[in-house]
């Protein structure tokens, strides 16, 4: 069949072949018109870098094109008509992906299109660090570097060494810190340790070409349990507020305690090492690793105290300090100048080595001469005369008695051995020789040996001074010479631009001042004229920021002074705030310990100082153990004066409010520089020490106070030291009403003691800050302060009102329930409502029934036996009311049956007592007991709102509590 059907087909083929060949015309071949063929890769470049792509393209004809974008990140595209386009990648944080779109148009219309892909890579910059986990070796460790949010791992070898890269986009903040931790496993879990280094931008600079750190560039790569102290005491020395910068980091270093550093260090070492076979040193009971430990002052402290005097302590401390992996290499012999700084409450001295074996002792107004030798990191400083003395008093026993007796005590030798090298000098035990005379011969002399560890600056530590600058004052150490009544351990410097000045602290003395080239730096040298032309000559030691360290130079009199201290230029636009003075200010407020010494100062101008010691070491805080010194601050020309006062043998808060009150002591602080809550200040001393008598000197010096919101002591004070100071320190209140909402007003306020409709008083605020109050006719005036958290405290000039507080608890619409020294009153705006409340109390007239109460959450504010105030819970329903124990609303207390009458009088099956509401508002209600026993009524509060009443009832305990003091 198929054979058939080609045959004919091919018949019928020729057929009309043969039928046309008149009609046939002999064309040439035709050009078939194709589409452009495009030729382009996929490609991939960095961000934000330029990159230019390519199409080739095939057509017979000229040719256009377009480029366009389809996908990813949008990217700004040139050259979009041409065979090549280009634009700038796009910043990432991450790897992302583009898509583009070429389409190619011949003459003809014809297209063709082609998609690229491009690969946006993220710009990385690299760093590694290389270092080892060590107390012993901590063996496949975890090791976690952090900086910011971002966090690197890797795990230890089997000799603790780690490799670690860390890697950030190149728009990251290279001004951020890195921290390091070490995580130990198994018989090592107790090994949390941890290492702070400076910002990754410090660490990239250090590591060189290679971006390979090394512990032989940053020692601090080592991750050991000297790292691990320091990095806890800076967390603790900052309020455990996040270090953000390296200047502050520096700062920190210079100001934790080298003493305690090498303890912390030690006993973790002895935790990591004695426990297993000793469980006297294992870890405190609910502590998990020796990083939490270090952190917590207290319980350190007391781990410390349980095991310093052991054996393994002492073996501990020395095999640290010889191991190399923690402690960084100390070899110096050309030591000339030791700077001591020994912390902020200290005066530290300078020792200077001349180069023939002699050398001087600077402290204070001392000049001692002494000669020298260094072997095996020793310096040994000699003189059987002695080079340093001062008396002292002592209080010893004598035939059963205790008294106080004069002593003299000299130091004849001094041996400075470079334990560890620091980022900027070294820490050095220092061991010194004393003879220790009893000038009146109640005791033997007898010979003393201190140890100590400190940190030292060196001259190889000092900068060029960069502080001399017009604009503000200076705020420097000064080498404690006595002027004119004055002891100048401080000095605040006005520098001008033609070389003249002025010191503050001498009634703005004149200087003329220069910069002079000294030990190949340049350092500030100043001229008194008023005083011989004395000069002082100040060397900068650190620059680290606002806050640097300097040691000053005199010659008064002849003998060569010398002090090493901290200072700053002054912004006289950071000012104390009186608002916000009032809380806790600490020397040391690192943890809680049983030696402290704090200020409080409270809103209504009371000031007290507390100074605490556990003397007979029993963990407890004894009223013999605990001093209290009353007195009181203001705020004048921005320094705020702290006083304390005596009156006779007790203490007290006005002088002026008391005849028999005299002022013992004044400070005086003036702002240098605040850092979230330290204050730097330079302080100013003097006391007088009898009634009566002329003040002493004034003594000046820079110190660092840390503001806290609880007193820093790991025990409670005795019952009869609180009952004085307050159970609660001077902290914020939340929740108080501003004032300013009823500033010009006229509150009318209804004694609850009324009985009777009556004569009204009121209080009126001015936005003057002047007040009147009035009542039982008589009309006092004064003025007021406004304080951060809307505490408000009179002032009149009168006992009766001085210091007296107002604070506003909660209002609604017309009525505010305020709080004046220890009264809780409702206030009202209009004298007619006010009027009205009290011919309600007065009548016993209920304003309201309770069905506005039913099933309603009420949180009752009442006071307790204890005349404290507290929150009760409780509901209405319509027979009963149920009170319960706790805040859900869950644990029923007691359930009371009640009725209520036409009037919305309630009362209470077998009971004679009866309640009604005196007052209803959104906010509150107040509701009225009838105490028919003691004929009397009880007034209390019905709230609606959980966090109003836990306010309520905070902020009158507390206000109660102050008007009480």
């Amino acid at each position: 069949m198929n054979l058939i059907k080609s045959m004919l087909a091919a018949s019928i083929s020729l057929a009309l072949l043969s039928g046309c060949e008149s009609d046939f015309v002999d064309h040439p071949d035709e050009t078939i018109n194709t589409a452009p063929v495009i030729s382009v890769s996929d490609t991939a470049v960095v961000e934000k870098q330029a990159i230019s792509i390519s199409a080739t393209v095939q057509d017979e004809g000229p040719v256009t094109y377009l480029w366009s974008q389809n996908a990813g990140l949008s990217v700004a595209l040139e050259n979009t008509n041409t065979g090549t386009v280009s634009f700038i990648a796009p910043s990432v944080s991450e790897d992302k992906k583009i898509s583009l779109n070429l389409t190619v148009t011949d003459s003809e219309g014809l297209t063709s299109e082609k998609n690229v892909v491009v690969d946006i890579q993220q710009q990385l910059v690299k760093l590694s660090l290389e270092g080892i986990a060590t107390d012993s070796p901590l063996i496949d460790a975890a090791i976690k570097a952090k900086i910011g949010s971002q966090e690197f791992t890797t795990t230890t070898n089997s000799d603790g060494y780690y490799s670690l890269e860390l890697a950030l986009d190149d728009d990251a903040d290279m001004s951020q810190l890195v921290t390091i931790e070490a995580q130990g496993k198994e018989q090592q879990q107790a090994a949390l340790l941890q290492s702070r280094l400076m910002s990754f931008a410090s660490l990239k600079t250090k590591a060189g070409d290679d971006a390979v750190l090394t512990n032989d560039e940053d020692f601090s790569v080592n991750i050991t349990n000297l790292t691990t102290a320091k990095s806890a005491l800076l967390a603790r020395e900052n309020l455990f507020v996040d270090i953000k910068s390296e200047q502050d980091l520096k700062r920190l270093s210079n100001e934790i305690s080298a003493d305690e550093l090498v303890k912390v260090a030690t006993a973790i070492k002895v935790i990591l090492d004695k426990s297993t076979s000793n469980e006297l040193f294992a870890l405190p009971e609910g502590v998990n690793n020796v990083l939490e430990l270090a952190l917590d002052n207290e319980k350190m402290t007391q781990y410390i105290k349980k095991v310093e005097q052991t054996p393994e302590f002492s073996q501990a401390q020395e095999e640290m300090l010889a191991d190399e992996k923690v402690v960084q290499s100390t070899k110096s012999n050309n030591i000339k100048i030791f700077y001591y700084n020994r912390g902020n409450l200290s005066i530290n001295q300078v020792i200077e080595l001349d180069n023939d074996g002699t050398g001087r002792y600077l402290l204070q107004n001392y000049d001692g001469r002494f000669d020298w030798i260094y072997q095996n990191d020793v310096y040994t400083l000699n003189n059987p005369e002695g080079f340093y003395a001062y008396q002292t008093t002592a209080d010893i026993e004598i035939d059963g008695e205790t008294k106080r007796v004069r002593q003299e005590v000299t130091t004849y030798k001094a041996e400075l051995k470079l334990i560890a090298a620091t980022e900027n000098g070294f820490l050095v035990k220092e061991t010194e020789y004393k003879n220790v005379e009893y000038p009146d011969g109640e005791l033997e002399n007898y010979q003393l040996t201190n140890e100590s560890i400190l940190k030292v600056f060196t001259q190889n530590e000092q900068v060029d001074f960069t502080f001399a600058q017009t604009q503000n004052p200076i705020a420097l150490p000064a080498p404690h010479i006595f002027v004119d009544q004055v002891s100048l351990g401080a000095i605040t410097l006005m520098l001008n631009d033609d070389g003249t000045g002025a010191v503050s602290e001498l009634g703005n003395t004149p200087i003329t001042w220069r910069m002079i080239e000294d030990n190949n730096k340049q350092s500030l040298h100043i001229t008194l004229s008023d005083y011989d032309n004395e000069t002082i000559l100040f060397r900068q030691l650190t620059s680290d920021g606002d806050i640097a360290t300097f040691a000053a130079f005199s010659e008064f009199d002849g003998i060569k002074n010398a002090s090493v201290g901290t200072g700053s230029i002054i912004d006289e636009s950071e000012t104390f705030n009186i608002a916000t003075i009032p809380g806790i200010y600490s020397y040391n407020f690192d943890g809680k310990s049983l030696d402290e010494f704090w200020f409080e100062l409270w809103p209504d101008g009371k000031a007290i100082s507390m100074s605490v010691y556990d003397s007979n070491e029993d963990g407890q805080l004894s009223v013999a153990e605990s001093r209290i010194y009353a007195g009181n601050w203001h705020l004048d020309d921005d320094i705020l004066t702290i006083t304390r006062n005596l009156n006779g043998r007790d203490d007290c808060y006005y002088v002026e409010q008391d005849p028999n009150c005299w002022l013992w002591n004044t400070r005086q602080w003036k702002l240098i520089e605040q850092i979230e809550d330290t204050i730097y200040v330079n302080n100013m001393h003097q006391f007088t020490y009898s009634q009566g008598e002329e003040p002493r000197e004034k003594t000046f010096d820079n110190r660092k106070f840390n503001r806290a919101t609880e007193r820093p002591i790991s025990s409670p004070l005795p019952d009869e030291i609180l009952q004085q100071i307050g159970y609660q320190p001077p902290v914020s209140l939340t929740g108080l009403i501003s004032p300013n909402n009823y500033l010009g007003k006229r509150l009318y306020f209804t004694d609850h003691d009324y009985k009777v409709e009556g004569e009204l008083g009121y209080f009126q605020f001015d936005d003057n800050n002047s007040f009147q109050y009035y009542q039982d006719n008589n009309l006092s005036t004064g003025t007021y302060q406004i304080f951060s958290d809307n505490q408000l405290i009179l002032r009149d000039g009168s006992s009766l009102m001085y210091g007296a507080n107002y604070s506003l608890l909660i209002g609604s619409s017309n009525v505010v329930i305020a709080t004046f020294k220890e009264h809780i009153w409702p206030h009202f705006t209009s004298e007619n409502d006010a009027k009205e409340y009290m011919s309600i109390v007065a009548d016993n007239k209920p304003v309201s029934n309770v069905e506005h109460l039913i099933g309603r959450d009420i949180y009752m504010v009442d006071r307790d036996r204890d005349d404290q105030w507290v929150v009760s819970y409780l509901k209405f329903d319509e027979d009963k009311i149920t009170i319960y124990s706790d805040e859900s609303f869950t644990t029923i207390n007691t359930e009371l049956d009640y009725s209520v009458d036409d009037t919305g009088m309630i009362s209470f099956p077998d009971d004679q007592n009866t309640m009604y509401l005196s007052l209803v508002t959104d906010e509150f209600n107040i509701i009225i007991t009838n105490d028919v026993g003691n004929s009397s009524k009880d007034f209390n509060y019905f709230l609606f709102d959980q966090q109003k009443a836990k306010d309520f009832v905070n902020n009158t305990n507390a206000l109660r509590e102050s008007a009480q003091r």
